[in-house]
Formats: C-alpha cells, sequence, structure tokens
C-alpha cells in the first residue's frame, strides 16, 4: 500500500464523529508504525514543562500512558519548538536530542510532529524504534505524521468543545433546578452549599436578612451564620436528610446576623443532582449540592409567642376560677334540697366541660410546635392501651378490637392521643350502654384505624372539625377534643375521616407505612 493509501486511512480514521477519540488515537498510532515501520507510536500532553504519555502502541516501558518526564529529557523538546515535524534517522548522532533523553529512553529512530488545540501547543504525535533508520525519511513519511498530528489536534479541539457545551448544559440544567425549586417554594432568600456544608452562593436579598453580601458568605461554612453549637447540630441532621435524597425543613431555625443578633427563619432544604445524570436514573450518590431557601419568621414567632403567653394565662385563670366554681358547686350539692341540688350539679358539670376544655387547648399548643420528624411505631398496643382506659373510665360499656399481631406505620406516639380523643368521645356520645368497635389493618401504603360506635350520628359541626378542621364550633365552647385530633394526624401525614353510616358514626384514621 503506497502512501497516498496510508494517508487516505488516516482521514478515514479520524472521519466518523461517532466513535470515542480514544479509539480513533490508537487507530492512527498503530497505522503509522505499520506504515513507517516502527515499533512505537505514542500521543503526548505537555504541560509546565513536562511530558505525559496520553496514549502508546508498542512495548517500551517508559513510553506507556501516564508515564512522564520533564521536556527537557524528553525526545519531543526539540519538536515542540518548530513548525515542521522532526525526523531524526540515527539519535545518537543527532543533535536535535539531549544526551540524558537517549540514555533514558534509548531510541534509536525518531519522527514527531506537533499537536496544536485551539491555537496553543497541546503536545505532539511521535513514531520512534530502538533501532536507528537506515535511510532518511521521506517528505511522504513525515507529511504523514503531521497528518496524524493535525487530524489528532482537530479532534482533541472537538472534544473540548463538546465537553465545553455539556458542561455548560449540566450547570444550566443544575439552574433550572434550583430555580424551580425557589419559584415551588417562594421563600425570600436563597442559598446555596456544597456537600460539606459551605456556601457557594447566597442571593442579594442575604444582606437585608443576615447583614452580609453575597461575597462575604461565600466559601464559608454554614456554621459562621450559627448561633451556638445546638443550633450546627439541627442543621448537619437536616442535611444529613438532605444527602440522602429527602427533602427537609426547619421551623423557627435561628441564624445569626453579622452585626450578632438573632434572626428566626423558616428553612426548606433540597438537594442538587448532577445535571449530567437523567432525572429518571438521580440516586443520592449524584448529588452535588443543596439549595436551602430561606423566610424570615421574626414576626410570626413574636405573634405566636404572644398569643401562647395569652393563653397560658388564659388557661391558668380559667383553671383557678373553676376550680373554686365546681368545689363550691358540689358543696351546694350535697346541702341543699334535690330541686336546688340539681342545679348545682349542673353548674359543677359546666365547670368540669371547661376545665377538660383547657386541657384539651393545652395538648393543642404543646403539639403545634413538634416538628414532623415520623419514625417506625407498631399501633397495635396503642390501640389496646387506649381501648383498655376507655373501658375503664366507662364501665357499663363494651369496646370490642380487632388487629393484626402488628401493624408498623409511620408516626410519633402522640398519635396516642387522636387515638384517646375518638375513642373516648364515641364512648361517651354511643348510647347507654356504650357498644364501640375499633378495627385496624395494614395495606401496602398505610395503616387503616376505624372507630364505630352505634350512637346517633355526629353532629354537622363536629364532623366538620374531623373533616376540615374549621374551628367554627369552638367559638361555643364544643368540639375542641376533635379538632386536637384532626390538627395532630395532618401534621403526621395522615388522613382522618367520618364515613357514611346508616347507624352511629365511623371514624377512619390513615396513616403512611414506612417506604
Amino acid at each position: 500500500m503506497d502512501s497516498a493509501a496510508y494517508r487516505a486511512q488516516v482521514y478515514e480514521i479520524f472521519t466518523p464523529i461517532t466513535e470515542d477519540i480514544e479509539t480513533k488515537i490508537t487507530r492512527a498510532l498503530e497505522l503509522g508504525t505499520e506504515y513507517l515501520d516502527l515499533s512505537i507510536g505514542f500521543l503526548t500532553r505537555i504541560t509546565a514543562g513536562r511530558q505525559e504519555i496520553v496514549q502508546s502502541v508498542g512495548d517500551h516501558p517508559l513510553i506507556q500512558p501516564g508515564e512522564s518526564c520533564p521536556l527537557d529529557e524528553a525526545y519531543c523538546r526539540r519538536t515542540v519548538e518548530i513548525e515542521s515535524p522532526l525526523a531524526i534517522q540515527n539519535a545518537n548522532i543527532s543533535s536535535a536530542v539531549s544526551e540524558t533523553a537517549v540514555q533514558t529512553f534509548d531510541l534509536g529512530a525518531y519522527i514527531g510532529a506537533k499537536i496544536i488545540v485551539d491555537g496553543e501547543t497541546y503536545g505532539t504525535a511521535c513514531f520512534a524504534d530502538d533501532d536507528p533508520q537506515s535511510d532518511s525519511f521521506t517528505d511522504a513519511e513525515q507529511f504523514f505524521v503531521e497528518l496524524v498530528a493535525r487530524l489528532s489536534g482537530q479532534a482533541l479541539e472537538r472534544q473540548t468543545y463538546e465537553k465545553r457545551l455539556t458542561e455548560r448544559e449540566e450547570r444550566l440544567n443544575e439552574q433550572e433546578a434550583i430555580y424551580r425549586a425557589v419559584i415551588e417554594s417562594s421563600f425570600d432568600s436563597v442559598f446555596r452549599a456544597d456537600t460539606n456544608g459551605a456556601f457557594t452562593y447566597s442571593s442579594e436579598s442575604v444582606r437585608d436578612l443576615l447583614g452580609y453580601s453575597p461575597e462575604e458568605l461565600e466559601g464559608q461554612s454554614i456554621t459562621v451564620t450559627h448561633p451556638d453549637a445546638q443550633t450546627t447540630d439541627w442543621a448537619y441532621e437536616k442535611i444529613k436528610q438532605v444527602l440522602n435524597g429527602e427533602p427537609a425543613e426547619a421551623r423557627d431555625f435561628p441564624l445569626e446576623t453579622k452585626s450578632g443578633s438573632i434572626v428566626y427563619t423558616d428553612i426548606r432544604g433540597v438537594p442538587i443532582y448532577d445535571g449530567s445524570v437523567p432525572e429518571s436514573e438521580q440516586t443520592p450518590d449524584d448529588i452535588v449540592g443543596i439549595q436551602l431557601m430561606v423566610r424570615d419568621a421574626s414576626d410570626r414567632r413574636q405573634r405566636e409567642g404572644l398569643i401562647s403567653v395569652i393563653n397560658r394565662v388564659l388557661r391558668h385563670n380559667v383553671r383557678n376560677e373553676m376550680t373554686v366554681i365546681c368545689g363550691y358547686a358540689e358543696m351546694l350539692a350535697d346541702e341543699l334540697d334535690e330541686d336546688k341540688a340539681e342545679r348545682a350539679k349542673l353548674i359543677s358539670t359546666a365547670g368540669s366541660r371547661l376545665l377538660n376544655l383547657t386541657e384539651s387547648a393545652q395538648e393543642i399548643e404543646q403539639n403545634r410546635d413538634l416538628s414532623v420528624e415520623l419514625e417506625p411505631l407498631d399501633i397495635v398496643p396503642v390501640i389496646e392501651r387506649v381501648a383498655s382506659e376507655c373501658e375503664m373510665r366507662y364501665a357499663n360499656g363494651s369496646i370490642t378490637v380487632e388487629t393484626p399481631e402488628t401493624a408498623i406505620t409511620k408516626t410519633l406516639p402522640r398519635v396516642e392521643t387522636v387515638l384517646f380523643e375518638i375513642i373516648d368521645n364515641a364512648a361517651k356520645h354511643s348510647g347507654d350502654p356504650a357498644s364501640i368497635e375499633v378495627k385496624a389493618e395494614m395495606t401496602d401504603i398505610r395503616v387503616v384505624v376505624r372507630v364505630s360506635d352505634s350512637g346517633p350520628g355526629l353532629p354537622e359541626l363536629e364532623r366538620a372539625v374531623l373533616e376540615t378542621g374549621e374551628e367554627t364550633p369552638l367559638i361555643h365552647g364544643q368540639g375542641l377534643g376533635l379538632w386536637l385530633s384532626y390538627w395532630i394526624v395532618t401534621t403526621l401525614d395522615g388522613e382522618i375521616e367520618v364515613l357514611e353510616s346508616d347507624q352511629g358514626t365511623t371514624i377512619e384514621i390513615r396513616l403512611p407505612t414506612p417506604a
């Protein structure tokens, strides 16, 4: 095969755009060793005064991918200094190769050309042999080597361009995920941190929130905004959740401003995935950062704090006064005749109801601030415990329980309050004697608990409390226990519903199961 045919083959090697560049270069080096009748072919990368072997064919121990040496000790030193190929018939007598290079590599013949990428010297494409050549390299052979170098440079340039396009597309995908998260959550300030917890981005609004400029926070640990170690522990607990691929939220999270004051915030964190990975294939291993959306909650916290104080004071005063009223009413009931004693008992009963309402109000406040960190819980022992307690309260009643051996739900212990309120309410209004059935069953995605009674049915106002959380019944001092049930179930990612029934009332509670 003549030189023209070999050159045509080189063009064919670099023509397909689907084949990877490493394969193309390897094939070109193999073709060159065949055409030039040399045993070694290699491509180098030259940076910072050193030569590194990127790809090679042949068995020379020092000319293998990853091997490197100072450029002054390489055969390619002169190759990158001149515009035309460097062809050395006998390296032992050539001034173009240093004595150190000859001693190190012990190559007798060498021919190489410079590779240019984006207008800059990238490295060289070279061919060599242990023995000197008997004849000088021809113009056609030099042109062949120059052609390999030029086509390799073009392929590398295209690869660099495609890589930049891919990186740009990945950045755009990441930005799209960031902006989508911001739009969906409508938070005030936006931060981004790497997986080690260092700020990589802050929105301009951070100046108003914390007093820092975005540039001041970039590169700093998120702990710079934490007032104490307890806050840092809380933050890293949430970060761990995000790095597992789950969004995380924190309510009333304290942040320290640049001036040292404390700002209370609501924060939502979401994972940012490597933009090169399709969404359907993303796993926690592909998470490259954390997106944090922050809302200033100081005003709300102050307002709720004031309401909480007022509630506590009112509850305290109501309890004290109603205890006095109930006590005197009971004394009067014992001392007065029948008609007047009955009236005194009505006063005592009404006072007891008000005392019960203050207890329910206290439970609502205690549960209001609890964050939702759900955990596996077997609800069967809880149901049995609550049923036994209610049977003791209503000795004339009957409570039957039907459950599997275990029913694991993803919830919190405060679900017991819900079960007590529902079963206790059924026992109170189921008639005399009370007749109640409690059933629990598991599906693939949830645990379902049904409480049925044989009473007259749930009034419309109390039904609205359980189904919508309407507060209207509270105006009349009724339904607070049911409203507490609705509140707790919804904060536990559950559902509560009053089922249609021809007789009595059936309330269904649906709770999630662990994934």
